[in-house]
């Protein structure tokens, strides 16, 4: 049920695309906002009115106002919203961090340590006899086994255009503090089928009329993960998608932050932007 519950709030989040074309430069690029799984936590609205929206800010739509003191479940946080289902209606939606009382978790307080029994004197044994030594058997040698070949890690090969892209967000995260990227082979082939997705249907936006959220596509994919992110861009090269990515805040805290351990990297040429280039960010 839980499950079922929190891929219908995963589903209901649309996540809204701003972007300007220029056409000498032709650079455009969009980030995803955060999304961070809590489980399923009991939660009680502090505000006398809540609304409850259909995405995570203010210009989405309202579908229904909850009261002060009405309870809800949290399954997830996206930036400063959290992603709720109000049990009473059904009803599933995104409202504000600032207005809702979680009951985190507590832990668990550790047991006082109890005082070890005494220990009885142990009784005297009598003393053995010595017995004679049984003449072991002969054992047969054991055959040789031949020694197990160790499986090779799977080979991911990318296109010189993905490795430019990679040095260049290592270099900026190795800049800032944070770990190397390393390419997922299955995220990989994520990342190359939504930057295709993108040409092929001439659309700009994270949300894919094929596959959904870039959260939905990752679980479609059977991609596991803590927390994810996905940076888009159209650009002519990719050192200028990169340039501008790096230039906004949205998608240099995507390629900067710590918490991100791999990534999928898809480069396809674009007859409107002249490179269509996705990189889709996990933590595991």
């Amino acid at each position: 049920m839980k499950k079922r519950i929190a891929l219908v709030v995963v589903l209901a989040i649309a996540v809204s695309i701003a972007f300007s074309f220029v056409p000498e430069s032709t650079t455009t690029a969009e980030a995803s906002p955060e999304y961070t799984v809590l489980g399923y936590l009991d939660a009680k609205v502090t505000a006398n009115y809540l609304n409850v929206r259909t995405g995570p800010s203010t210009n989405y739509r309202i579908i229904t106002v909850l009261r002060k003191g009405q309870n809800v479940k949290v399954f997830g946080k996206l930036g400063d919203w959290y992603t709720i289902y109000e049990p009473a209606t059904g009803c599933v939606g995104v409202v504000s961090v600032k207005y809702l009382d979680v009951a985190w978790p507590q832990p668990q307080p550790k047991p006082e340590p109890q005082p070890e029994p005494e220990k009885p004197e142990p009784e005297k044994q009598p003393e053995q006899q010595p017995q004679p030594k049984p003449e072991p058997e002969p054992q047969p040698e054991p055959e040789p086994q031949p020694e197990p070949v160790p499986e090779e890690p799977e080979e991911v090969t990318i296109s010189p255009e993905v490795q430019t892209l990679l040095d260049l967000v290592n270099k900026a995260r190795a800049d800032a503090g944070a770990g190397p990227l390393k390419i997922d082979p299955e995220l990989q082939k994520i990342a190359v089928l939504k930057a295709k997705d993108l040409v092929e249907n001439n659309y700009f936006s994270h949300e894919s009329p094929t596959y959904g959220s870039p959260f939905d596509m990752m679980r479609q994919f059977d991609i596991n993960f803590r927390t994810a992110g996905e940076n888009i861009a159209g650009n002519r090269t990719v050192e200028g998608a990169f340039k501008a990515w790096m230039n906004s805040e949205g998608h240099r805290k995507n390629i900067l932050n710590p918490g991100f351990n791999y990534t999928g990297i898809g480069i396809v040429d674009s007859p409107k932007y002249g490179k269509i280039l996705v990189q889709m960010f996990i933590g595991r």
